[in-house]
């Protein structure tokens, strides 16, 4: 029998054939699921939108009442910052309120502030923009004050309190700022005035002034008011340096016109007589010690330099030579005169009182048979850490070198000299110590100078000009300087103003020219804190 297939499996196909007519469809449920799930995830997803774009909301609007709260108080601390400058960082006190100020500081504080400044605290300010407001309410306290004899310091709280806005909305956003003024008051020292010239501009001239001589300020961060630049008729730079001369000559007070022959020789150690002092070189010696270097006569050239823990000055007049090496590490200093060598266990006063001028004034280096010379080639530190020099001349200076301190720090191109004791002062006062006569005076840059001259010095010229001789020279003063007038012939002069004054300090004793006459400077503003409130 022919079977269409084998018998044991027609049953089984047959099967599969009625079991194929009996399927149901699974596509729905399947589809229904995922409708429901996706229809849970889209809605979901709306849901989270919404609290996102309601917290990307709030954030956005809390942002903003940020960022009105702090333009607030940049624009509340850049109004008083301005404020400073233009209503002049160094301006003369009214008679009798500096005695006022030092018996009742508390009290007369405001009214000093307000009647020198043209202005004073509270202080309102109220601005909007984009949107955004703010008010700003800043006031100013008294904190402390140090009298320093001929002028005072003094510290001064400053709190400034900012509410910021969005529209018209209600909720506002607080910050406050914590910062700190420094003020000078009184007969002020030269050195903490980056720039005066002693010729009345406005500030339009004074900008033309700096560009047209090539003048600039070396700024650091820490003090948000520029350095000041003063423009005066008035005198302020005094007229003879008979303090310092009193303090190296170790006489007391006295007047230039009471400075007889008779009185120098006997502060000089020298015989008594009417005679002129001879010209030379003379450490004064007394019965407190050691006082300054007094110099009769002109020199050819002055020399610093530093020998392992001394500091060396050379004086060279004529054929003759004085070198006077003193160590404060150990309290000792050794002068070598043409008349013998007279060693001592104490240090000098940092004062050279030169009755005559300068020809050349530099830094060197000592040599290995003890000679010292002035190098132009290279920069070599000439004043030793932790010495304080004043160089005090009748006549004119001319700096033929580089003139450094030991251990300056630079960071981004500015020098710091905030961690050293070190000073060096040069003044050329214009007339004679003894006759009170006028002479060339100034102060100038030597022809044969570097080309990128570098000064840590504060220089004061009272009768004359300071000039750079020379072309296609770049001179950087670390510290200051005080003209008559000022020369730059073509050439680039750089300040960086001594950050020591921003504290409040000198280092290197006060032997430092004064202002003529009282005044009043806000030196530094300085931001301590900021803090937001919800």
């Amino acid at each position: 029998m022919n079977y269409a297939c084998f018998p044991r499996t027609q049953p089984w196909a047959a099967a599969g054939e009625r079991a194929r007519g009996r399927e149901k469809g699974a596509v729905g449920p399947v589809v229904i699921f995922l409708l429901f799930v996706f229809s849970g995830l889209g809605l979901s997803m709306i849901l989270f939108s919404q609290a996102y774009l309601r917290m990307n909301g709030h954030r956005k609007f809390s942002t903003l009442m940020d960022y009105a709260s702090e333009n607030g108080i940049k624009r509340a601390l850049r109004d008083i910052g301005e404020w400073l400058e233009s209503s002049g960082s160094v301006v003369p006190i009214p008679a009798g309120r500096l005695e006022d100020f030092r018996q009742d500081p508390p009290a007369v504080f405001a009214g000093l502030l307000e009647e020198t400044l043209s202005g004073g605290f509270p202080r309102l300010l109220k601005e909007s923009e984009n949107g955004m407001s703010w008010e700003c309410f800043s006031t100013c306290g008294f904190r402390g004050i140090e009298d320093r004899g001929e002028y005072c310091r003094v510290l001064a709280r400053l709190r400034i309190e900012s509410s910021g806005g969005w529209a018209r909305l209600p909720p506002k956003r607080v910050s406050s700022l914590e910062g700190e003024l420094g003020i000078l008051a009184g007969h002020l020292p030269l050195p903490s005035i980056p720039l005066l010239i002693n010729k009345e501009m406005t500030e339009a001239e004074k900008g033309g002034f700096m560009k047209a001589n090539g003048i600039s300020f070396l700024r650091g961060t820490l003090n948000a008011l520029s350095p000041p630049f003063v423009a005066t008729g008035r005198e302020m730079i005094p007229k003879d340096a008979s303090p310092l001369a009193a303090k190296a000559l170790g006489i007391g007070v006295f007047a230039p016109q009471d400075l007889t022959p008779a009185k120098l020789r006997a502060a000089l150690g020298l015989e008594p007589s009417e005679d002129p002092v001879p010209d030379g070189v003379y450490l004064i010696k007394n019965d407190l010690g050691l006082g300054g270097i007094f110099v009769q006569g002109d020199t050819d050239e002055i020399v610093l330099a530093i020998d392992g823990d001394a500091q060396v000055i050379v004086f060279r007049m004529d054929d003759a030579e004085w070198s006077l090496r003193y160590s404060p590490a150990r309290s000792r200093t050794d002068f070598l005169t043409p008349g013998g060598v007279f060693s001592y266990d104490l240090v000098p006063l940092g004062i050279i009182i030169v009755n005559g001028k300068i020809d050349s004034l530099g830094g060197g280096v000592v040599e290995t048979d003890g000679a010292a010379v002035m190098v132009k080639d290279r920069e070599i530190p000439s004043i030793l850490a932790g010495v304080g020099l004043t160089i005090v001349s009748s006549d004119r200076v001319t700096l033929s070198s580089h003139l450094i301190i030991q251990g300056v720090r630079w960071q981004d191109g500015i020098p710091y000299l905030k961690e050293s004791q070190s000073q060096l002062v040069i003044f050329s006062t214009g007339q004679d110590l003894l006759t009170q006569a006028e002479t060339d005076g100034g102060i100038a840059v030597a022809e044969g100078s570097p080309g990128e001259l570098k000064v840590h010095a504060s220089l004061t010229s009272a009768k004359r000009d300071f000039e750079i001789g020379g072309s296609g020279k770049t001179v950087e003063v670390l510290g200051a300087l005080h003209s008559a007038n000022f020369k730059g012939n073509g050439n680039m002069l750089r300040i960086a103003p001594d950050e020591r004054f921003a504290d409040g300090g000198t280092g290197g004793g006060d032997y430092f020219p004064l202002t003529a006459e009282p005044r009043l400077s806000v030196y530094s503003l300085k931001v301590l804190g900021w803090k937001e409130y919800e």
